[in-house]
């Protein structure tokens, strides 16, 4: 594949540059007007494609490079992929996280190709993206994502006796195929594929299983337990007289000896879960958690497949269960699938660390939907409307990369992220006057987020999501005017 060079295109920037190096789209005139649509989204995150266009002109181009069949969401993720594979294959450990997000355009009725979502009623997308981070948080990008619609027809009668390949759920399966995929082309990086509650599949335990007797390539997981499954029947016969495990994994794990405790505080949170079919509010007030941690392994029961019959697999089991809640607050309790070792209270406490790490996605989600506004985007047909949501992950992505680096390091130069005019331009602005020295990367960050809202008082913390895409926005505008100030005939 070719290499892309800067000159080659109009005026993005060196992320973009680096970031699709190895585009591949069979037009040089493609190419380039990718980069230039890649750019005008993340320099106006919230705006709409026509309004990100510099003229009807651009607008009518981006439209036109969307039309075309060669545009798909995985050629335009795949370069992307590879500059994530880069970042992983740096790392020690990645966490790949799995998860679905509704896409809703039911305001759109024009839209076509859309299904029903979690209420039928609301029209739109699935996507189910694994997205990588680090074990502290920081996100290197996103490794896949299956855009769909749901079949009209709602679920099919029976469907606990299909195959997995023809259930809904098997994205799941196949999300941790693709993180695999990435185990073995970093052989040197341990990958652990992290899922909520709808990750709960037993064919995903079995492919773990099967991969390792097979000597192939298999990444560790972290599922949190949907389901109190059966244990295997002659887990009882090898059990020690001092725990006799019972036939459900739940009751097995409960029995288990105490490994030890852990504290931390809770936010006050507004929200609301499924009961019986329908959604009901739930209200969290903060407070201080006790949890105490238990750790087991054991052999699960196979369910029954119709046409097969499967093995028995050994897994390991942790569970945070909150002692003594407050009168009238739902006990804090995680149960969680592992893959990974749970000797010990060390083991079993960095098995719960690496799961809240889980909630980085929705961070990743909120960007998508709320910064980014996937939902309002005016594109006519799903083979259209697809494509832009992928190169929107890509932005969404790169706002948080911006917000976590400035967090886990503080002190690098600016420029690694920054260019000379964005870092000029906003400490002008900001701090009313030229900078002497150029600032560091947690400085400059802050500078971002203050132009976005960011008070930056004394325990205000770091600037989040919003603040950030909304500062990225201004600050872009900042670093034109700066060089048509001084003259400079480089555009950005």
């Amino acid at each position: 594949m070719n290499k892309v060079k800067k000159s080659d295109v109009d005026d993005p920037s060196d992320w973009v540059v680096e970031e699709m190096s190895t585009v591949h789209l069979g037009d040089k005139r493609l190419r380039k007007r990718l980069f230039v649509i890649l750019q005008r989204m993340f320099n106006s995150p919230v705006a709409s494609l026509k309004a990100a266009c510099r003229g009807w002109a651009e607008a009518i181009a981006t439209y036109r490079f969307f039309d075309n069949e060669r545009i798909t969401e995985e050629a335009l993720l795949e370069p992307h992929r590879d500059a994530t594979l880069q970042r992983v294959r740096a790392q020690k450990r990645v966490l790949v996280i799995q998860d679905t997000t509704e896409i809703d355009y039911s305001s759109k009725k024009e839209l076509e190709g859309t299904g029903p979502l979690s209420v039928e009623q609301r029209k739109g997308f699935f996507a189910h993206s694994q997205y990588v981070v680090t074990p502290e948080r920081l996100p290197l990008g996103v490794w896949g994502t299956k855009i769909y619609a749901r079949d009209r027809e709602g679920e099919k009668v029976g469907r606990k006796k299909q195959p997995i390949e023809e259930k809904e759920s098997f994205r799941w399966l196949e999300g941790y195929r693709d993180v695999c995929r990435l185990a073995e082309l970093a052989p040197d990086t341990q990958t652990i594929s992290v899922s909520d509650r709808e990750g709960d599949i037993y064919e995903i335990f079995l492919e773990w299983q099967k991969r390792c007797q097979q000597g192939k390539s298999a990444s560790e997981w972290l599922i949190r337990s949907c389901q109190d499954r059966c244990l295997a029947p002659f887990e009882k016969k090898q059990a020690n007289t001092e725990l006799k495990l019972p036939g459900k994994l739940r009751s097995a794990v409960e029995q288990s000896p105490v490994l030890g405790t852990i504290e931390f505080y809770v936010t006050k949170h507004e929200g609301s879960k499924k009961v019986r079919g329908s959604r009901i509010k739930t209200f969290r007030r903060a407070r201080r958690v006790v949890q105490e941690l238990h750790a087991i392994e054991v052999w699960l029961k196979p369910p029954q497949r119709k046409g097969q019959t499967l093995a028995p697999v050994k897994i390991g089991v942790v569970m945070a269960r909150e002692i003594d809640p407050p009168a009238g607050q739902e006990r804090i309790e995680w149960v969680l699938l592992t893959s990974l070792s749970v000797a010990n209270f060390e083991a079993a406490q960095e098995i719960l660390e690496l799961y809240l790490a889980r909630w980085e996605i929705e961070v990743f989600h909120r960007v998508l939907k709320t910064g980014c506004r996937v939902e309002r985007i005016q594109l006519k047909a799903a083979d259209r409307i697809k494509p832009a949501i992928a190169l929107y992950m890509i932005v969404a992505w790169r706002v948080v990369y911006v917000m976590k680096l400035g967090r886990e390091c503080p002190d690098l130069p600016c420029d690694v992220i920054f260019e000379e005019a964005e870092w000029r331009a906003v400490y002008h602005v900001v701090k009313r006057r030229k900078a002497v020295d150029k600032p560091t990367l947690g400085e400059m960050v802050k500078l971002v987020g203050s132009l976005g809202g960011y008070l930056g008082r004394k325990g205000d913390g770091h600037p989040g999501a919003q603040s950030m895409w909304q500062g990225i926005m201004r600050a872009r505008d900042f670093a034109l005017g700066w060089l048509l100030f001084t003259g400079q005939t480089q555009e950005i």
